[in-house]
């Protein structure tokens, strides 16, 4: 029996429900992409292996077609990805028109992915009707957005013109299915060279959307970009299935932009409607009034609402809120060096909740930082270094186990990078006669249990773009081996 059912209401559309009581970790599905093409409003890129490739007059050209291909798949005797196309515009004698500048988005492949859902379209009409037609496409709420009327333009226009698919059957209003399709539902994935493609996934797209999923899936490009989707945590027989079609990572306010303008929904999951989100102050800033209360949204789900302190009451707009922290967005942009990052996180302390989004992202890159970027690799971090690394992959960590708990990529990564410091800075305090023997030991205990739950949760990655697989493999090994000297 499937671990999941289908079922449809006014509220949610199609979703999917636990159909008996699933284990943390336990695999749910797996989903072969309906199409994959390049992303919307892109840069030029290989139409077979997705690489950037030279939009302009000097690059390399399909010499069926002309359009463009990197000089390895100009080579090649049969094409994959890139053939239905190329007989559509060979046949059609649709030549692509070269770009001006080597750096411009290239409009001119927004067309390719929508196409290739045509064509599969074409063969394969029972998976089109059943998966693919019921998907939800927000007509009624793109029809007068700019986008709309760029799609009809450069996608539309052109299918229907130059390519002549109108002789094929091809509707505008197809046309239009196809791209709101893509548009709302479609997944980014990467290359097995980590270029950035789009691809159709009909199951998952089911699931309904929560910025705390208890789903995750990871996509395999080594294997036809198949998805595998797991339970990150025990979910109860007749829950709903969730996925996150946003950044977790993100605060309420710019989640919800992200939902409307790219999938025209607004989220009501329970951390949206709460301002502290779950507790944890996500989005929070500090009072400057009475410099003790938190600033919190009056209505997470009303981008105008005004912004209440929770201990004085002082208001404050919307407008002074999103302008203060698009101040101080910039601000960290503008330099990732270690120093600056440690000295913006005090300096914001008076500005922003400690566990604010902008804090916790410096935060992020200085683990990035520590141990990895020169000047500041592991055999050149002394103890106090190493702590600080420690004490800030359990801040995020305290933070991920509320938005992304249980099995989830985010936490075996930052699980991964907290490994290492634990072992050294044990290491290190052992060799000062800090640490007994046997609490040496149980330290290494400790850094094994972290690594191996890491470890078993990269196993779910496809080893062609996770590094990090390979790498928790090895340092298991190492480790097993540092604890049998111990």
């Amino acid at each position: 029996m499937d671990p999941y059912v289908i079922e449809k209401n006014s509220q949610f559309g199609r979703f999917l429900i636990a159909s008996r009581d699933l284990k943390s970790g336990e695999y749910l599905f797996e989903d072969l992409p309906f199409a994959v093409g390049p992303k919307a409003r892109t840069y030029c890129c290989c139409l077979e292996c997705y690489c950037p490739v030279d939009g302009t007059a000097s690059g390399t050209r399909c010499e069926n077609c002309s359009w463009p291909l990197c000089n390895e798949c100009s080579k090649l005797s049969e094409f994959s990805a890139h053939k239905r196309e190329c007989e559509i515009f060979r046949e059609a004698k649709c030549k692509f028109f070269n770009l001006p500048d080597a750096n411009a988005t290239c409009m001119q492949l927004d067309c390719i992915t929508p196409l290739r859902v045509l064509l599969e379209r074409e063969i394969n009409m029972e998976r089109w009707k059943n998966e693919v037609e019921p998907m939800e496409d927000h007509r009624e709420k793109r029809i007068n957005s700019n986008a709309w009327k760029e799609d009809q333009q450069n996608i539309v226009g052109y299918l229907l013109g130059p390519c002549k698919l109108g002789q094929r059957g091809i509707t505008a209003e197809l046309i239009h299915k196809v791209i709101g399709v893509l548009e709302v539902n479609a997944f980014e994935a990467k290359t097995i060279n980590s270029n950035s493609v789009r691809c159709l996934f009909t199951k998952l797209a089911i699931s309904s959307h929560s910025c705390i999923p208890n789903t995750t899936h990871a996509i395999h490009p080594s294997d036809n970009f198949r998805m595998h989707v797991r339970a990150t945590v025990a979910i109860e027989k007749g829950s709903q299935l969730f996925s996150c079609y946003t950044y977790t990572q993100n605060g309420t306010l710019d989640r919800q932009q992200h939902l409307m303008e790219g999938k025209y929904f607004q989220c009501h999951c329970e951390r949206c409607l709460d301002p502290t989100e779950l507790g944890t102050h996500f989005s929070s800033m500090k009072c400057s009034s009475c410099l003790f209360g938190d600033v919190l949204s009056s209505n997470p789900l009303d981008s105008e609402a005004n912004w209440i302190c929770n201990k004085c009451s002082q208001e404050n707009s919307a407008e002074t809120i999103k302008e203060s922290l698009k101040a101080l967005q910039d601000e960290v942009k503008c330099t990732k060096s270690v120093e600056f990052l440690e000295s913006s996180l005090e300096e914001y302390e008076g500005i922003l909740n400690p566990n604010h989004y902008i804090m916790m992202s410096m935060k992020s890159s200085l683990v990035d930082a520590y141990g990895h970027l020169k000047g500041f690799q592991y055999h050149e971090l002394p103890e106090l270094y190493l702590r600080r690394k420690i004490d800030l992959c359990e801040d995020l960590l305290s933070i991920l186990d509320i938005f992304e708990k249980g099995k989830s990529r985010a936490r075996a990564m930052m699980l991964y990078e907290l490994h290492t410091p634990m072992v050294l800075f044990a290491k290190s305090q052992f060799e000062i006669d800090n640490l007994t023997e046997e609490e040496y030991f149980k330290h290494l205990l400790r850094a094994r249990e972290i690594l191996n739950e890491s470890r078993e949760i990269l196993e779910w990655e496809d080893e062609s773009i996770c590094v990090l697989k390979k790498y928790a493999k090895l340092s298991l090994e190492y480790l097993d081996k540092l604890i049998n000297k111990a």
